[in-house]
């Protein structure tokens, strides 16, 4: 089983969907990573100069699962230009994944966006995509909650890769968000989870069957013996 997970900028994988990857990885399938833009946005310093920076933290926060392809596409003016399509669809297709992991498109930015509705168009029918939380969770509901506790502490690491980017204000983004969705499904306190949507389409009705483990069912107890409430 092949993954494929495409972020929009060099730390978008890690702070949205590190937790999956890493749990698919346990599951013995090959993971392939894909950064869409060159992330030169992301600071004050040097174009050239921070470009060079949030590719090595990249490629540092992603080493334990994949060597991720940059595609250095503008930071800020990812569209609908036929450069940009073509880019992306060529990436797929060198993979050829079994699953697409990328970003939702009604999340908060501009590049999230358009890079959602790239990938969609591109794969059409062929291939099943899944997306991940968006900020906050604002404007996502989750058909999926995929437990990553056990990857909680490496997702944090490879967050704080990304110096450029003071990452502990990412850190905690993540401890707030995957612990929200964990508790969604009343888990203990001190689980973590990363919510997923899936839009049901032919032929990919169900995808279930090789997604990772969600959380056991914990019903709602008044003494809270079992899962969060």
């Amino acid at each position: 089983m092949k993954i494929l997970a495409i972020g929009a900028h060099p730390d978008d994988i890690e702070i949205f969907m590190f937790g999956f990857l890493c749990c698919c990885k346990q599951m013995g399938y090959k993971i392939s990573t894909v950064v869409a833009t060159d992330g030169s946005l992301g600071g004050s310093n040097d174009n050239n100069k921070l470009v060079e920076n949030r590719r090595k933290e990249a490629q540092n926060g992603l080493n334990q699962l994949s060597i991720p392809l940059f595609l250095d596409l503008p930071d800020g003016s990812l569209g609908n230009e036929a450069i940009h399509i073509n880019t992306i669809k060529n990436s797929i297709q060198k993979v050829n994944p079994d699953l697409i992991v990328t970003h939702y498109y009604k999340d908060y930015h501009s590049d999230h966006i358009n890079l959602s509705k790239i990938v969609k168009n591109a794969v059409g029918h062929y291939t099943p995509v899944l997306y991940c939380d968006t900020m906050m969770g604002i404007n996502f509901n989750p058909s999926y909650y995929i437990d990553i506790s056990n990857y909680m502490t490496d997702k944090i690491k490879s967050i704080c890769c990304h110096k450029s980017q003071n990452p502990e204000r990412f850190v905690k983004l993540v401890r707030l968000m995957n612990s929200y969705r964990a508790a969604q499904c009343n888990a203990p306190e001190g689980e973590y989870a990363e919510a997923y949507f899936f839009e049901n389409s032919f032929p990919f009705s169900d995808i279930k069957d090789i997604l990772p483990k969600s959380f056991k069912i914990r019903p709602f107890h008044i003494k809270a013996v079992n899962g969060f409430l």
